[in-house]
């Protein structure tokens, strides 16, 4: 069977040529997230340095996963899925780099909160906005988990960087599982021939 472009209804869902190819993202994406929460539960006492080095790589990865998933869902360009989820992973990024140039724990609490909160509250957006995708029940959840750990991090700013990465990696870890079986069922997925 060959692979053509299929047309696009108003709310597409994954294109038959790229959605064979949607699982390696979200794996890469799982991946990333559970090292990052991995590394918290291992990381005996980290200073400030330690927890912005490692909130720095860990935003970084995870915008350009999100990017690297909003590709491979080939969004129209005026999709408000798009634009949301796109700003979101362009506010990780930036906050990656600020925190990891600042060190300073109390700027990588704030910080990060709000591009996790921001980047929870696009993910349930762009869920809202997908009733046919296949990804929409994993953005209601990792949304509500991304916004849930955003909205903590804050309160554990006096805690110290133990605490911030701590709650950090607690979020990241039930993410990571969440994106892991969703990369695996959408592996299982495309592997099914296209009459089952």
């Amino acid at each position: 069977m060959s692979e053509t472009a299929v047309p696009q209804g108003a709310n597409p869902s994954l294109p038959s040529a790229h959605g064979n190819r949607i699982w390696q993202p979200v794996l890469f994406r799982s991946m990333a997230t559970l090292l990052f929460g991995i590394i918290t539960v291992f990381f005996g006492s980290p200073d400030t340095l330690g927890l912005c080095l490692n909130f720095g790589w860990y935003f970084l990865v995870l915008a350009a996963s999100h990017y690297w998933v909003v590709r491979r869902l080939v969004l129209p360009r005026g999709d408000t899925r798009r634009l949301a989820l796109l700003g979101g992973a362009a506010l990780l990024a930036v906050a990656g780099v600020v925190i990891f140039i600042a060190i300073s724990a109390a700027l990588a609490a704030w910080l990060g909160a709000v591009a996790l909160a921001l980047m929870g509250a696009a993910e349930l957006f762009a869920a809202r906005a997908s009733d046919r995708s296949q990804l929409r029940s994993d953005w209601l959840i990792s949304g509500v988990l991304g916004l849930g750990t955003g909205v903590l991090l804050p309160f554990f700013s006096g805690a110290g960087p133990h605490a911030l990465l701590g709650v950090a990696g607690g979020g990241a870890l039930m993410s990571g599982a969440l994106w892991l079986l969703s990369s695996l069922t959408l592996r299982h997925d495309a592997r099914q021939p296209k009459g089952t």
